[in-house]
């Protein structure tokens, strides 16, 4: 027993009850399917998920979407869109106007399904002044209950764990063009290539990757409890099949993954 999340799970449950109908953004990620999941059981109204996919969103996010959404009984959408002008120029507030642009769609299919509310996965661990998510949501009235109800990562985890969400262990994500250093512009194609970059050495067993461009090379971070001897040495054997992916250079990071807010980098998620 946890009285403390028993407390937090209450106030989530209080919030949710108070919201009459509703839209939520699901990414595909563990925060925003916990969020959809407890809503579905306490909003009065109806709930409609809705996950917006443009080439900077993993396959693997898309698929985890859909899966999440059909084994959990959820309402599903899934709106194909592309990437705005404003997030292809790759600016340092990229992540901020992608935001915009994502729940400015969103405003439009609440209106015109007559929903009451915009709900999204932000949780304590993530709602800091510096965070473009967090600033675009207050920006356009975006309701972040797992906030409000003092809910963090951790917290969500054991939640998860307790309903019987058995995405709980799932790691982290975050678009595509998160992978490309700021001012370098947002390709398709180089899109492309980093997500089946990835997929290839997640098919190896590596469940936390992320494919870093740099120039025409890659950079290769492993996630922390994976970044062994061992598990480099082996992703180093794949570097020849890895630059047949369209890589001049393929080099592995020996600090692996550290996530942005740690690293100060306010680029990923």
């Amino acid at each position: 027993m946890n009285p403390k999340l028993d407390e937090k799970e209450k106030a989530l449950v209080t919030i949710l009850q108070n919201i009459q109908s509703c839209i939520i953004a699901l990414s595909g990620g563990l925060d925003s399917l916990l969020l959809t999941v407890m809503a579905s059981k306490h909003v009065p109204g109806r709930v409609l998920c809705v996950t917006i996919s443009d080439p900077s969103t993993p396959k693997s996010d898309l698929e985890s979407a859909r899966n999440a959404a059909l084994k959990h009984g959820l309402e599903h959408m899934v709106i194909i869109s592309d990437i705005h002008p404003e997030v292809r120029a790759n600016n340092t507030d990229r992540c901020y106007r992608c935001k915009l642009q994502l729940f400015a769609k969103l405003e439009h299919v609440r209106a015109r399904e007559g929903l009451t509310a915009i709900l999204d996965g932000e949780n304590t661990s993530d709602s800091h002044d510096d965070r473009p998510g967090s600033r675009a949501a207050r920006k356009c009235g975006i309701m972040s209950p797992l906030a409000e109800a003092g809910l963090d990562k951790e917290d969500i985890r054991e939640l998860a764990k307790k309903h019987g969400i058995t995405e709980w262990a799932r790691p982290p994500s975050a678009c595509l063009s998160s992978r490309i250093p700021f001012g370098t512009p947002i390709d398709d194609d180089v899109l492309g290539k980093i997500d089946r970059t990835e997929e290839y050495i997640r098919s190896k067993g590596i469940r936390m990757i992320r494919a870093r461009v740099e120039g025409k090379g890659l950079r290769l971070e492993l996630g922390q409890e994976e970044n062994t001897e061992g598990n480099r040495a082996m992703v180093e054997s794949l570097a020849p099949e890895i630059a047949k992916l369209g890589w001049e250079r393929v080099k592995i990071d020996p600090g692996g993954y550290v996530p942005a807010g740690l690293r100060n980098r306010k680029h990923e998620n």
